[in-house]
């Protein structure tokens, strides 16, 4: 099993919210997780100027999620404040892939084997 792990960063003039997670979460983990998500979309906003942020999220490495935090994280994705115009997720498992079309189920949400095509998508 994966350590868990996780980066949150910002490129407001581009932006963009950049996070990156690997192992198997907790409750807790995500609930930290998301508190440096809040802080980055924070940190974002002065560039926004009315105009949403785009995310990108590298999942690769993540494992397959317990459902008690699948619904953790399916809470985080369901406040307001952190979506993002545009949600692109690198993915290197189809079993993780499927898990998490199932807690985002957003049509401005696509996924990716390689950050260069996410990137791309969320820019054009």
């Amino acid at each position: 099993m994966l350590s868990v792990s996780w980066t949150v960063t910002v490129e407001p003039r581009r932006k963009l919210l950049r996070l990156a997670i690997t192992g198997f979460f907790t409750p807790s983990n995500v609930l930290a997780f998301a508190q440096e998500v809040s802080v980055g979309i924070a940190t974002l906003q002065p560039y926004l100027r009315g105009q949403g942020h785009v995310t990108l999220c590298d999942t690769r490495g993540v494992q397959i999620q317990s459902q008690e935090v699948v619904r953790s994280f399916s809470d985080m994705l369901a406040h307001p404040a952190a979506r993002s115009r545009r949600l692109a997720y690198v993915v290197d498992a189809a079993l993780a892939q499927i898990q998490i079309k199932r807690l985002t189920d957003r049509v401005d949400a696509a996924y990716f084997r390689d950050l260069e095509s996410a990137e791309t998508w969320l820019f054009e």
